[in-house]
């Protein structure tokens, strides 16, 4: 485990109420940052928070809704100061929750899917950058995306295709964000035991790694933050988390090189 200590430190976490994101808030909480759970989950984000207790705090957020971005991070900023680690965490999938996930994806290819997965997995972490560039940015930004963002997932092509551009947003963005003085760092994480795994995914015999172990990804990120990567795969504990480089990468920057 890292030395890192975050005291003094605020961190605001979507998606934090619950799977990934609730243990990411206890893990920052534990290494000293004062944390704010962002979900629309009430019940969930009240009880995380009465177990944290003060200073940490429970805020109500849908990340689609970039108003409510600005409403939040005025009040966090009054109570708290700025922001000054942001986690957006907070991803859905084509099916509700508890639906099968090897039925037939074409079921789930419509408008009103597409809008709620794109809301949520893209919109909200555009709206969230948004957000903190337009108060003078913060220190470190980490986006979870998965590892649907490097394999398609057949299963369900909209959280694909909001994973890959998630990840593309996050690599272009990192070059600019340095230069000011920011990082970004994308994780994509394996199949990890968490609510939003389907029933039928449950019962097959895979190995479903515990949020704690994208907890430990995210402690060993922000405890390098002069490592020359902005993209990880977190798939297994007996892997470890692993540097990714796109495929053609290297080649590309060769090229500019030789220019």
């Amino acid at each position: 485990m890292s030395s890192l200590s975050l005291k003094k430190k605020v961190a605001a976490v979507t998606g934090g109420a619950s799977g990934i994101g609730a243990a990411c808030v206890r893990r920052l909480a534990r290494l000293g940052a004062t944390v704010v759970i962002l979900d629309v989950d009430l019940e969930s984000g009240q009880a995380l928070q009465a177990e944290l207790g003060a200073p940490h705090l429970y805020r109500s957020l849908d990340v689609s809704d970039p108003a409510a971005w600005k409403t939040v991070l005025d009040e966090v900023e009054d109570l708290l100061g700025r922001v000054d680690i942001l986690h957006l965490n907070a991803g859905v999938m084509s099916r509700p929750r508890g639906a099968p996930l090897l039925d037939d994806p074409l079921k789930w290819f419509t408008q009103d899917a597409y809008r709620k997965v794109r809301g949520v997995n893209l919109d909200g972490v555009v709206y969230g950058i948004e957000a903190v560039l337009g108060r003078g940015g913060c220190s470190r930004i980490v986006l979870t995306a998965s590892g649907a963002a490097v394999s398609p997932l057949a299963m369900d092509p909209f959280y694909t295709a909001t994973k890959h551009a998630e990840l593309g947003l996050g690599l272009a963005l990192a070059p600019t964000l340095a230069e000011k003085g920011m990082r970004i760092d994308v994780i994509c994480p394996g199949a990890v035991d968490t609510p939003i795994t389907a029933p039928d995914i449950r019962a097959m015999p895979l190995k479903q790694e515990s949020p704690e172990f994208i907890a430990s990804a995210l402690e060993q990120i922000l405890a390098s933050p002069n490592a020359p990567n902005h993209a990880w795969l977190a798939y297994s504990e007996k892997e470890g988390v692993r540097a990714y480089v796109p495929t053609g990468a290297q080649a590309a920057l060769d090229v500019v090189d030789r220019q």
